[in-house]
């Protein structure tokens, strides 16, 4: 088991409605169980950014006990 520290950007969903939690994940998890824990759909998924120790990685990344992951939405327009 591993345990992250998971923080998504306002106007994203979180765990329970809070946009900062921990949570305990099975060893050999990658970014993209973290976020279907979390609730997303794989349609959603592929369109969310992550960072792990504030470097963006992709869905496919493994994580490691300790890692702090950062969720956010690209924005666009013009």
């Amino acid at each position: 088991m591993i345990r992250v520290k998971v923080e998504v950007s306002p106007g994203l969903r979180g765990l329970g409605g809070e946009r900062s939690f921990v949570m305990i994940l099975p060893d050999g998890a990658i970014v993209k169980t973290a976020l279907m824990r979390i609730g997303y759909r794989g349609d959603e998924v592929d369109h969310l950014r992550v960072s792990v120790a504030g470097k963006s990685v992709p869905i496919g990344r493994g994580l490691k006990d300790g890692d702090d992951i950062f969720v956010w939405a690209p924005i666009g327009g013009g």
